[in-house]
Order: C-alpha cells, then structure tokens, then sequence
C-alpha cells in the first residue's frame, strides 16, 4: 500500500513538473513576444529616423548586416517586423553591393592588365556578391509585401503614416534592384521576371510630389527597361529627367540616381554623364531628415562613376572629381586635378 502510494506521488511530481516546464515556456514567450513588440515599437519610432540622418552609406549597411537576425527572429514569437525588415534588409544589402562593384572594378583592371587568371576571379566574385545583394533585396520586397499585402490590379495598400509609404517605396525599389542584381548573378536567386510590372503598378499608390519625384521616376525607368509596360504616348527619358528636378528641389536626389541607373543600363552615355553632372551640381540644400536616403543615391550615383573611369583609365572617380570624366581636358581645359590620377 505505501509503495502504491509513493508511485502516485512521484507521478504526480511528474506531472507538476511537466506543467510547471510548460508554463515557464509559455511565460518566455510572452516576455519575447513583448521584448519584440517593444523593440519593432523603438526601431520604428526612433531609431530608422535617427538613423536617416546619417549620410554615412556604410554605417547603415553594416547595421543592417548585424541587426537584422535578432529583429527579424521575433517573427517567431508573433511579432511583426516585416516594414523594418524591408528597411534593414536594403541598408544590408549595400555591402553586398559594395563588394560586387568592388570586385567589378578589378576586373576591368585585369582585363586592361591582360591579366586572364585574374580577370575571371574577380569577375567570379562579382557574381557572387551580385547574388547576395539580390537576396537580400528580394527579401526586403518580400517583407513589404508581407507587411501589406499582395494587391490586385487597380487597388493599393493602406498606408497610414509617412513610414508606412517610406517602406512601400523603399520595398518596391529593391524589387527592380534585385532583378538588376539577379541579371548580374547570371539568375542565380531567381527573382521572379514579373516583379518589375508589380513594382510599375504600386509606385501608382504613392504621392510622386511627397516623395521627391521617385514614385514617378522608378515607373519610368521600368519603362525603359520593359518598353511593353509604359502608357501610351508616355516619354520615359522625360519623366526620369523630372524626377532627377524633383529631387534636387526636395533634397533628396534618388530620382538622379534612377536616372544614371537606367542610361546605363540602356548604355546612353550622355543622358548617364549628365545625370551624373547634375547629381554633383545640386549638392546644396539637402534635406537633413533624409541624409541616408540621399547617401544611397551617392553611392548609385559614384558606382557608375567608378565604373566608367576605371574602364577608361584603370583607376576610379578621382577624389573631388565626381561629376568629371577623363577626356573633359580635351574638350575644355582641365577638369581633374591629375594628381589623383598618378
């Protein structure tokens, strides 16, 4: 009989154990999931602003690249840091970028160099670094659209605040710059070729005055990479010159960048080395509130640059030289300190 006894205790010592294990569980997850809200609360009140006044590209990237694991690991305890997530996972993605380009300017140096081994190294590790930076910019259009929403043709998302519409923009503009990036990989991510008719249609949900000319700029240079997609009548080198205005007068100047970016994937020489001009001619006046986002547009705006003068010269965009190209001499005296160039 006592032994019958001791076997219920110890089962139901059990059992409390087992309880007491669960509700223990149950009571971390809790303090996760508050630990998460709190956190996503901070991230978008004070921090992504804070941080929207620096205008140091790299600093943002290297906060992505560490920060963006334990923000996005509170997904599993139902947190929502999806419109971060967009955000964090761009800023990551431009060291990847970085590297890429980095890796492309060698190659231009090993193929003048006549240097084989080399060239193809570099030009391997372009690529991978290419997809890297597609990866991580799909992710950040995937969390936009997890945050908002697949929308249908015609409808768009309701976007409360300011920071709701800055992550739909900023989400959508990754999306073109993943399929850039994939094309650059060879398609090794395998964005989805479709993404850039979406990203055409929900730049339509955006106020193209608000926001510095961009909504309208990213359609347009949709435009000219998927002539099918543009309105009737519709002229895309125009609408991205507007936008290159637009955000010079609003002192934010993505719309330049978007305009370098697409003459240099349609190779019009002209139309790139003059939005590369304007962008260095309008540097006054910028809004302080949104010194990263026109550092990104610097960053664009200076990898073309560099691409050009290192295919021309073997070195890159010399130091204060941005906005000057290497046979400017020719044509109207000097334009470089050449120092730079020795």
């Amino acid at each position: 009989m006592g032994s019958l006894t001791l076997t219920k205790m110890l089962r139901h010592s059990r059992l409390a154990l087992v309880g007491g294990a669960i509700l223990a569980l149950q009571g971390c997850g809790v303090i996760y999931k508050t630990t998460g809200d709190v956190l996503i609360s901070f991230g978008r009140s004070e921090m992504l602003p804070y941080m929207l006044t620096f205008d140091d590209v790299r600093m943002a990237c290297v906060t992505g690249e560490a920060q963006t694991p334990l923000l996005m690991a509170f997904e599993r305890v139902g947190s929502h840091p999806e419109k971060l997530g967009a955000m964090v996972f761009t800023t990551a993605a431009t060291c990847a970028e970085q590297i890429a380009i980095d890796a492309e300017l060698r190659y231009m140096r090993a193929v003048k160099d006549g240097n084989v081994n080399e060239a193809q190294d570099a030009r391997i590790e372009q690529k991978r670094w290419s997809a890297v930076a597609a990866q991580r910019q799909y992710t950040a259009y995937q969390n936009m659209k997890t945050a908002f929403g697949e929308q249908k043709e015609g409808e768009c998302p309701k976007l409360k605040t300011d920071f709701d519409e800055l992550v739909w923009m900023i989400g959508n503009i990754s999306g073109v710059q993943a399929l850039l990036n994939d094309g650059a990989s060879d398609g090794a991510v395998g964005v989805p070729r479709d993404l850039a008719a979406k990203v055409e249609r929900n730049m339509k949900c955006l106020d193209n005055d608000k926001w510095w000319g961009v909504p309208r700029g990213t359609r347009a240079a949709v435009w000219n990479l998927l002539p099918m997609l543009a309105p009737p009548n519709v002229e895309p080198w125009k609408e991205l010159e507007a936008s290159a205005k637009a955000g010079f007068d609003g002192g934010v100047r993505l719309g330049s960048a978007l305009y370098a970016m697409s003459a240099f994937s349609k190779g019009n020489d002209e139309r790139m080395r003059k939005a590369i001009r304007d962008f260095a001619a309008n540097d006054q006046n910028l809004d302080p509130d949104y010194a990263m986002m026109d550092a990104i547009a610097g960053f664009i705006i200076t990898g073309i640059s560099d691409r050009e003068w290192t295919e021309n010269t073997g070195k890159r965009t010399p130091i204060g030289g941005l906005g000057t190209f290497w046979d400017d001499a020719a044509k109207s005296g000097p334009a470089v300190n050449i120092d730079d160039l020795l």
